[in-house]
C-alpha cells in the first residue's frame, strides 16, 4: 500500500517521515553519547535525559501519524515510560521553578494527558501508576488543582482527590471537562466542540504549526487530541458524530475498546519486551535504550545481555518492529 494511503494525517509525506524519524534517532543517539561523558553538569544531565524521553515519545507519535501498526506502537510504549522514569528520577525540583511535568503549564498538562491516554489506549494500563508517581512527586502543584485531570485519574485508578480549582486551562479544556459530567446524550457534542477548538487552543505548545515549516526543516510529528480519545473510552461516549475529525485518533479508540471486549484476544505485547539476563522470547532483532547502537539479532532462548554502568538505568530489550 502506498504511504499516502497508510498515513493517518494528510500533512505527512514519506520523505518527511523518513527524514525526521532518522533525525529523532540521531538526537537520541547523541543524547546517550553525551550522558556517557564524565563530569557533566546536573543541568546537562537533566537536559539529555529529557531529550531521550521526549524524542522517543515524538517518534512513537510520528510512527502513529505515518500509519504504523498499533500493536507495534504498543510494544514500544514501555520503553518510553522507562525513559521518562530515568529523567524524573534524576530531576530535582527547585523552589520557584516549574518542574518539567507540572500541569499548571499547558504544555506539561498536554504531555501528561497524552502519556496517560497512550497508556490506556495502547493496552498498557499497568504503566499508569508509574506516570502518576511522577505527578505526585510535585503534588503541591499537580494534584487537586484541575477537575478534568482528577476526573480522568479517578476513572483510571478509582482514587478520588478533592478539587480546589475547576480547571487550570479552561479555554482549552472546558468542553472536554463538560463531556465528563453531562448526561450521556450530551457528551458527544462536547467532545466534538473540544476537537474543533483543540488545535487553535494548543498555540502555546512547541509543536504547534510545525506542519507549515519549510520542507527539510519541519519537526511535525502529528496533531492528535489523545485526551479526547481517552475521555471517549473512559466515559464510553458514542463517537460516531466526530470519529472522522482530523485530530481524533479513532483507531486507537477502536483498539482500546477491542481490548475490553471478551470476544477479542489482546495482543501478546509481553513477547516484545525482555529484561536483561532472561531468555529471549522469540527470534529476531532487538534493541535497548540502555546502549547506543544496540540493535542485534537474538535466537529464541538466548540470554539477553545487560549493560552495566549504563546512564540509562536497567537494561530492557525491546522487539524491533523493523525486522529487515
Amino acid at each position: 500500500m502506498a504511504f499516502k494511503d497508510e498515513r493517518r494525517q494528510r500533512f505527512i509525506s514519506a520523505a518527511h517521515y523518513e527524514q525526521f524519524r532518522d533525525q529523532l534517532a540521531l538526537y537520541i543517539k547523541v543524547a546517550h553519547e553525551k550522558l556517557a561523558l564524565p563530569e557533566l553538569s546536573e543541568r546537562a544531565v537533566n537536559s539529555f535525559k529529557w531529550d531521550v524521553a521526549s524524542y522517543a515519545l515524538e517518534t512513537l507519535i510520528l510512527d502513529y501519524t505515518a500509519g504504523k501498526s498499533i500493536e507495534g506502537l504498543g510494544a514500544n510504549f514501555p520503553s518510553i515510560i522507562d525513559a521518562f522514569d530515568v529523567f524524573i528520577s534524576n530531576e530535582k525540583i527547585k523552589p520557584h521553578v516549574a518542574a518539567a511535568l507540572e500541569i499548571t503549564q499547558l504544555e506539561a498538562y498536554v504531555y501528561v494527558t497524552w502519556l496517560l491516554a497512550l497508556a490506556k489506549l495502547l493496552g498498557h494500563a499497568d504503566q499508569i501508576p508509574r506516570i502518576l508517581s511522577w505527578i505526585d512527586k510535585n503534588a503541591e502543584f499537580n494534584r487537586g488543582r484541575d477537575g478534568l485531570f482528577e476526573a480522568v485519574v479517578q476513572q483510571l485508578t478509582g482514587t478520588n482527590i478533592p478539587v480546589e480549582r475547576v480547571l487550570l486551562h479552561p479555554d482549552a479544556y472546558r468542553p472536554l471537562a463538560k463531556a465528563t459530567v453531562l448526561p450521556a446524550e450530551e457528551r458527544p457534542a462536547m467532545v466534538a466542540a473540544f476537537l474543533e477548538s483543540w488545535y487553535k487552543q494548543m498555540k502555546g505548545c512547541y509543536w504547534h504549526g510545525t506542519h507549515t515549516d519549510k520542507a527539510g526543516d519541519s519537526s511535525y510529528f502529528g496533531y492528535w487530541a489523545f485526551e479526547a480519545a481517552l475521555v471517549t473510552v473512559l466515559w464510553d461516549i458514542d463517537d460516531s458524530s466526530y470519529r472522522d475529525h482530523l485530530v481524533y485518533p479513532k483507531d486507537l479508540v477502536d483498539f482500546a475498546r477491542s481490548l475490553a471486549t471478551p470476544t477479542q484476544k489482546p495482543p501478546t505485547l509481553g513477547m516484545n519486551r525482555c529484561e536483561a539476563n532472561l531468555p529471549c522470547p522469540k527470534s529476531g532483532y532487538w534493541q535497548t535504550p540502555a546502549q547506543v547502537n544496540s540493535r542485534r539479532y537474538f535466537e529464541a532462548g538466548e540470554v539477553m545481555p545487560a549493560f552495566s554502568g549504563s546512564t540509562y538505568g536497567a537494561t530492557i530489550w525491546y522487539w524491533d518492529e523493523n525486522q529487515g
